[in-house]
């Protein structure tokens, strides 16, 4: 391959996952607007459920890590969906003791990685443990 060509794809490859990016944002905002109607439905009715409410909000934030995730190209991005991931599936899914056990343990293994493993240029990107800076 062309020397040349290499960063033309690269910036090809960088634009898809923009595009991607943008369209799961959107698809998480209709989400996000669908399960507050559907909740506020529910509840004016009697029959809201808090189980189907946590699977649609943490669907909801593993969509917004993973879009950023996109975005962002850092081992930071990347730790923190598979965080959010993990804790979805240990919030909404009823599993077994022994699959529990390793889903805490993962979790806890994501934050020796963050603790240890991460830089401090990584740490200093906004994010849910640092506010933004202004």
């Amino acid at each position: 391959m062309k020397p040349k060509a290499v960063p033309a794809l690269l910036k090809t490859a960088w634009i898809l996952e923009l595009v991607i990016a943008i369209f799961i944002l959107a698809v998480t905002v209709v989400e996000t607007v669908l399960t507050g109607k559907d909740s506020v439905e529910h509840l004016l009715a009697g029959q809201f459920s808090l189980d189907q409410f946590l699977v649609s909000a943490m669907n909801i934030i593993v969509g917004l890590e993973f879009m950023k995730m996109l975005i962002l190209h850092t081992p930071r991005a990347v730790t923190d969906v598979l965080l959010f991931a993990i804790a979805r599936q240990l919030v909404v899914s009823h599993s077994t003791p022994v699959d529990t056990l390793l889903g805490v343990a993962a979790v806890a293994l994501i934050f020796v990685i963050r603790k240890f493993l991460h830089s401090k240029e990584d740490m200093d990107l906004p994010g849910p443990s640092s506010p933004p800076s202004e």
